[in-house]
């Protein structure tokens, strides 16, 4: 029951990183939208930086959820 919990654990992790990240994503586009009204293109381009990064790591966050759930669904019960 051990390699249960583990991964039910690790689960929880990916799920709550995964959550994290979409929150922060939600709120650099509002940062994202605020700027676009009132900034220079330097500032603009900061932010479009910030956002690929910030969805880089959504992206992985998500692989690793994914790679995490085909491994439990190849574990026999």
């Amino acid at each position: 029951m051990d390699v249960f919990d583990a991964l039910e654990d690790r689960v929880s992790r990916l799920i709550a990183s995964y959550l994290e990240v979409k929150d922060r994503v939600a709120t650099l586009e509002q940062e994202n939208a605020a700027l676009r009204q009132a900034a220079s293109g330097a500032d603009v381009a900061s932010l479009q930086q910030r956002i690929a990064a910030l969805e880089a790591e959504r992206d992985e966050v998500r692989r690793r959820l994914e790679q995490l759930l085909s491994s439990i669904e190849g574990l026999e019960l």
